[in-house]
Parts: structure tokens; sequence; C-alpha cells
């Protein structure tokens, strides 16, 4: 009877303890998991719990720690974009906080020591890192635009901060490959991308690149109708290609100002 007892004390002295050493890789995954499906159902606050939770609990130098340092920045991209805007400033400085720190860490991750398990979610994690990085980027620079209508600020006005942060825009697109889809919200995908690109391009007085990532636009997938001569692309005329891009961006709305001035 003794030792049947020492015999079942024993296991469940091991089994408690695989356990424990069984839960303690998976607590960043399981937080991370469910900051993902709070944010897919749009509870930010909920996911941006999750997301802190997950970079409290694991190694600052973990792959646990990098996406849920890239959940955090994205949560705060959503967070901006439902209020305000003269109030999400504070949002979009924590999304770029959040994102510098994601593309600092990448650089001091042994990619050998990734479980094959995580490859996947760490390489997807890399190229949402580098979309939210190119919204984040622009979107500061519009906030920090000396015009409270940044999309009529001309390339002359813009302060070298401003600029800086538009061109950081660009390069982090320029990361991206073109079959690129925002996993957490289809509806984001490459497309989008240039088109922020297009007015990131427009704005810093580059027509030729401008009119360069329009044409790759794929009007197939905006999922409304565009206007013939659109789809055919533009040439080296600024002002359709201004027309042009409000359609596509925009939906018709033009914040570019009057295209008849």
């Amino acid at each position: 009877m003794i030792k049947r007892i020492t015999y079942i004390s024993i296991l469940l002295v091991w089994g408690c303890n695989s356990l424990i050493e069984k839960s303690v890789p998976l607590d960043g995954e399981f937080y991370i998991q469910d900051g993902w499906l709070a944010f897919s159902s749009s509870k930010y606050e909920e996911a941006d719990k999750h997301f802190n939770t997950a970079i409290e609990t694991n190694d600052s130098g973990s792959v646990f720690h990098f996406l849920s340092l890239v959940g955090l920045g994205w949560t705060n991209i959503y967070k901006a974009q439902m209020i305000e805007e003269t109030s999400s400033n504070g949002y979009v400085n924590n999304a770029g906080e959040n994102l510098n720190a994601a593309n600092d860490l990448i650089r001091n991750i042994n990619i050998e020591e990734i479980t094959f398990d995580l490859n996947e979610d760490y390489f997807n994690g890399i190229t949402d890192m580098y979309a939210g990085l190119a919204l984040q980027r622009s979107y500061f620079a519009k906030q920090k635009s000396a015009n409270e209508n940044a999309w009529e600020t001309t390339n002359e006005s813009l302060s070298d901060t401003v600029r800086i942060l538009y061109e950081e825009s660009i390069d982090f697109s320029i990361q991206l490959e073109s079959d690129y889809i925002f996993q957490h919200d289809v509806k984001l995908t490459y497309n989008d991308i240039l088109v922020l690109r297009t007015e990131n391009y427009l704005i810093l007085g580059n027509i030729e690149k401008a009119i360069l990532s329009f044409n790759q636009i794929d009007f197939d997938q905006l999922g409304f109708e565009v206007d013939e001569a659109c789809e055919q692309g533009v040439d080296f005329d600024s002002s359709k290609l201004i027309e042009c891009l409000c359609i596509v961006s925009h939906n018709g709305f033009c914040p570019f100002g009057d295209l008849n001035d």
C-alpha cells in the first residue's frame, strides 16, 4: 500500500512538473492569440491587455515578446483610427514606440533558435511590423504637419521632421511583397500600402514615383468601380493622378483640395 501511494505521488509530481514546463513557453502564445482574437472583434482595450500581459510574462529577447510588441503597435493604430484625429496623437505615438521596439528586437533574435511551429508566426510578424510602421509614420507625419489638412500641405512647406516621416513610411512599405494581406484584418492589403505610398510620394512632390506606385494598384481588388481612364493607368499628368488617387483611396472624396484650382 505504501509503495502504491509513493508511486502515485511520484507520478503526480512528475505530471505537475511536466505541465509547468510545458505551460511556460505556451503562456506567450496563449496571450498573443487571445490578443489577436480580441483585435479581430474590435475589442482593442481587451487586445491591449492581452498583448501587455504577454510582454510582461516573456523574456525581452524572445519571439513572443517581439510578436506582442507588433500586436500592441497595431492595436494602438486601430485605436487612433476610431477617435477624433486631434485626440489620436497619443495612440499613434505609442504605436511608433511599440513597433520601433519590435524592429530593434529582431536584430537580437537568433533565428536558428526559433522552433518550427513559431517560424511562420515570426516571419508574418515581421511583415506586419513593416506594414504597421509604414502606416504609423504616415499618420504621424500628418499629425505633425503645420497645416491642419496635411493633404493640402505642399512639398515646399514640409518641415524636415515631417519629410523624414513620409520618407520612412515609404521605405517601410517597400519591404512588403505584392501578395501582402494583413491577416488580422483581411480588408487591409498590399493595395492599401500602394495607395499610401502613392499619397506619400505625392505629398513629397515626387510625381514620377507617385505615378509608378499608382500604376501598380490592382483595381479588381478595390471592391468598387473605378473610372476606366484610371484603370488604364496614369502618365505624367499630375492632375489626372490626383483625380484617380482620390477615387481609389477615398472613393470619390478628395482631401487634396479643389482639383479645379
